[in-house]
């Protein structure tokens, strides 16, 4: 008959408390990453527009004389 005892290996990775504190932190720094970024003005008017603000209008100019290529 085999013998089997009840001892713990030394060899294993013990109860995994170090997974659960590197989870722990790995979610901490995502939810930093997430929430603690910069935020906007809780006061200003959302429907206020300053010109310096906004970008510039891109318009469209047709050009003074048609391309040609430079061997031509």
């Amino acid at each position: 008959m085999d013998d089997y005892t009840n001892a713990r290996s030394k060899t294993g990775s013990g109860s995994g408390i170090g997974f659960v504190i590197a989870a722990v932190i790995v979610v901490l720094v995502l939810l930093y990453a997430l929430f603690a970024g910069g935020s906007a003005d809780p006061n200003a008017d959302p429907t206020a527009s300053d010109a310096a603000d906004t970008a510039p209008v891109a318009t469209d100019v047709a050009p003074a004389a048609p391309a040609v290529p430079a061997g031509e």
